[in-house]
């Protein structure tokens, strides 16, 4: 089968890619490097560096003819940018280049598109608003609170706009939250900030409510579910979870227990901000494609932490270790 990853150079993006070559699969990568590195390409993957809002994605589309698009693009918040300003620019990338890629999907006759919409922050408050209820499944009602939560629930029905007019297949996936990155340019879970700042030997800030309950998933897991999803889960709009939920002060001391650290975090509370505790039912997920998250916390929280260990001691020590060669991905040009 051959497989476009749009965004295949992020963190699980290039976890998809690695997976999906080593079950045989003929790959190929698009992403602008702006939120990613070139070392997280795999070398074995064609490798287009483009903007998923330029038309030539169409064109390269149209020439590979793949069987199935993966899109895992995603745009990090701008902190840097003005209030005014955060919205235009979100809905440019992931609404307007999703865009782009569905008419590329179109023109292409793909076989089938996978989209990673957001997580639990889409549904807002209202996951927990009726008898302290905090598990929401796929008909749980949204309720986006930040522009790139909106611009998911936006995307999301683009995408059954172009399957029900265009008749371009596809699976919906919403992630909980995604942890086991080892890269520190890649890093968005708590997790991973915790490990790093701990091995500097300083103390975490935990801001918010600590006491918050969200879902966390091994990247491993969503590997799997992916595997699955290249056959299984059409037009569907699933949830990719473990089903369970954990606090951040839970978080932090099963990292510092692993680290054997006595360090304790810095707790910045924020008495405006609404508690808000989501945890994402995977039933669908698990009927439909025949899967099941296989690393629970305790496992899932030690193999990650080794990682991001590994990766930083092998990263501090590099300077340290003469060149090897290293086989570069397959760069293709874009005319």
């Amino acid at each position: 089968m051959k497989i476009a990853i749009i965004g295949g150079a992020g963190f699980i993006g290039s976890h998809l890619a690695r997976t999906y070559l080593n079950a045989g699969h003929d790959v190929f990568i698009i992403d602008s490097l702006i939120n990613a590195s070139l070392k997280s390409v795999d070398g074995r993957a064609r490798f287009y560096q483009l903007d998923i809002r330029d038309n030539k994605l169409q064109t390269i589309l149209q020439r590979e003819r793949p069987d199935v698009v993966s899109h895992h693009a995603v745009q990090r918040e701008q902190q840097s940018l003005p209030l005014n300003e955060v919205s235009l620019f979100d809905a440019d990338m992931h609404i307007r280049g999703l865009i782009n890629v569905l008419d590329g999907c179109v023109g292409a006759s793909v076989g089938k598109m996978i989209f990673a919409s957001g997580g639990d922050s889409l549904y807002g408050h209202l996951a927990h608003a009726h008898a302290g209820q905090i598990v929401a499944n796929e008909q749980t009602p949204l309720c986006p609170q930040k522009p790139s939560d909106i611009s998911k629930v936006a995307g999301e029905w683009y995408v059954r706009y172009y399957t029900r007019y265009f008749g371009l297949v596809h699976t919906i996936l919403r992630y909980a939250n995604v942890y086991g990155e080892i890269n520190s340019s890649q890093m968005q879970h708590p997790l991973s900030y915790f490990v790093h700042t701990l091995l500097e030997k300083r103390r975490p800030i935990i801001r918010g409510a600590a006491e918050e309950v969200h879902d966390h998933i091994f990247i491993d897991d969503v590997v799997a579910a992916n595997l699955k999803v290249l056959t299984c889960g059409h037009n569907q709009t699933m949830h990719i979870s473990s089903g369970q939920g954990y606090t951040l002060h839970q978080l932090y001391q099963a990292v510092r227990s692993l680290l054997r650290t006595d360090i304790e975090p810095v707790y910045i509370s924020n008495t405006l901000v609404e508690v808000s505790s989501c945890i994402l039912d995977n039933t669908l997920a698990r009927h439909e494609l025949k899967w099941q998250p296989e690393i629970d916390f305790t496992l899932g929280m030690q193999l990650a932490v080794k990682r991001l260990k590994e990766y930083v001691e092998a990263t501090t020590h590099v300077e340290t270790v003469k060149d090897v060669p290293v086989r570069q991905p397959n760069l293709i040009s874009v005319r």
